[in-house]
């Protein structure tokens, strides 16, 4: 088919570019709807049976992260969260962990949970009106971050290293900027 080494290098250059967005987050990508820039009322139900609602985060900074157990890039983000969870929760950080495995199976999610030595409050939402909200979330993980307001200042879809230290950028500034 190729002629020549050239041609068969720029045919593995054009299918990488199209395929490197694809590698850092698990999901379709398709049918993203624009988010709100205030985040719309939600209540979610976390698996210890506690409601959380956006106006029960209010004055907080908040990082809402999609995700579910089954994708890879989601399970590498966890350790990164729980050690930035752990890191500035007293300045008034929180992370929502919202849990889109489908079915929601509570056993097998608390059991994930437990393994990995989560700290932070996990929901289930699959089938919770949010995911439609924030602008029809179909690829995993999606991370919101939350000024104290409720405002939407950072939304990032897959996690890698690049993407860690970013988020924690964004967490500091806004951290520093709404005391």
């Amino acid at each position: 088919m190729f002629k020549n080494s050239f041609g068969r290098r720029f045919t593995v250059i054009c299918l990488v570019l199209l395929l490197l967005p694809l590698l850092t987050g698990c999901g379709d990508g398709k049918n993203q709807a624009k988010a709100p820039k205030i985040v719309p009322n939600f209540t979610l139900t976390a698996l210890d049976g506690t409601q959380i609602t956006r106006d029960s985060l209010k004055g907080k900074v908040v990082l809402l992260d999609f995700w579910a157990t089954w994708c890879p890039p989601c399970r590498a983000a966890i350790p990164h969260l729980v050690s930035t969870y752990e890191t500035y929760k007293d300045k008034g950080f929180e992370v929502v962990g919202v849990c889109l495995d489908q079915g929601g199976d509570v056993a097998k999610i608390s059991d994930f949970i437990k393994r990995n030595q989560v700290s932070y409050p996990i929901a289930i939402g699959a089938d919770n009106p949010i995911t439609r909200d924030l602008g029809n979330i179909t690829s995993l993980p999606t991370m919101i971050l939350l000024d104290r307001n409720s405002s939407i200042e950072f939304k990032v879809v897959g996690f890698n290293s690049e993407i860690g230290k970013k988020l924690e950028s964004k967490i500091k500034e806004i951290l520093a900027k709404h005391k």
